[in-house]
């Protein structure tokens, strides 16, 4: 999936912080993620593949955090703000989909690459939240 693999860097993010509020993020936890996970964060991604195996890496101003995850085989995660999950990565199309349930909630994340924009759009809670990011 050559669309979404490389890095990435956020440009904008709209509905962030209802979306956070949507699927439990306490308040002092989205305060960080709107610090340092926002637009003007210069938080990046970086999206490696070799076939079913791939490795995303968040680089943030407070640090960095590398997972790997197998096309289509559920794993045991955590989410940034520190909750246990059960995440799976699908591939649909020319979408990468990340679906997290969590003890009360579940969202999925949907990630599509077209040239040097990468859309990625949030779903849970009722609120979505569309953030896009530029090539590096």
């Amino acid at each position: 999936m050559a669309s979404v693999t490389g890095k990435w860097k956020i440009e904008s993010s709209d509905n962030f912080e209802e979306y956070m509020k949507a699927i439990g993020v306490p308040d002092e936890k989205r305060a960080n993620a709107l610090k340092f996970l926002s637009a003007g964060s210069n938080m990046t991604q970086e999206f490696k593949a070799d076939g079913d195996n791939w490795t995303m890496t968040t680089c943030t101003v407070a640090g960095e955090k590398t997972s790997s995850f197998t096309i289509g085989k559920e794993d045991d995660s955590m989410t940034l703000d520190g909750r246990p999950i059960k995440v799976i990565f699908t591939i649909e199309g020319d979408s990468l989909i990340e679906k997290q349930k969590g003890d009360g909630f579940g969202c999925t994340h949907v990630r599509k690459g077209d040239g040097n924009t990468l859309t990625m759009t949030l779903s849970g809670g009722g609120q979505t939240c569309t953030r896009k990011f530029s090539k590096v």
